[in-house]
């Protein structure tokens, strides 16, 4: 199980979204003993997948998702799609990052919508 991603803002697909990026800047700790960052003090993303799923937990990654995540610099560009086959409801993202370490750490969002307005 992944943390929570700490997002503060929806994310709304409608209808014809298609390769819409967003961006998720991960931080990282201030020092050895502050706990004030989602990775450990001197690490880096190195690579990340995503997948997406449904309020039901079904995996939808295959709609929503448009290609590879990319990671700069600790920050995460997701190309998001309106899941055409899914329809309106709410949606979670699960950014898997792999660290300079090895380490695995699963970032969960679920502040994503789709709706036809």
């Amino acid at each position: 199980m992944g943390d929570d991603f700490q997002g503060t803002k929806w994310i709304t697909l409608e209808p014809n979204d298609s390769g819409v990026p967003y961006s998720f800047t991960i931080t990282a700790s201030s020092s050895t003993t502050a706990n004030d960052g989602f990775i450990p003090y001197g690490t880096n993303v190195n690579s990340v997948s995503a997948k997406a799923y449904d309020s039901n937990s079904n995996d939808v990654t295959s709609e929503m998702v448009n290609g590879t995540p990319a990671v700069d610099n600790n920050v995460i560009t997701v190309n998001l799609d309106y899941p055409s086959t899914s329809g309106t409801g709410v949606y979670k993202l699960t950014l898997i990052l792999t660290l300079n370490t090895g380490s695995v750490i699963e970032a969960d969002f679920i502040r994503i919508r789709a709706e036809d307005t």
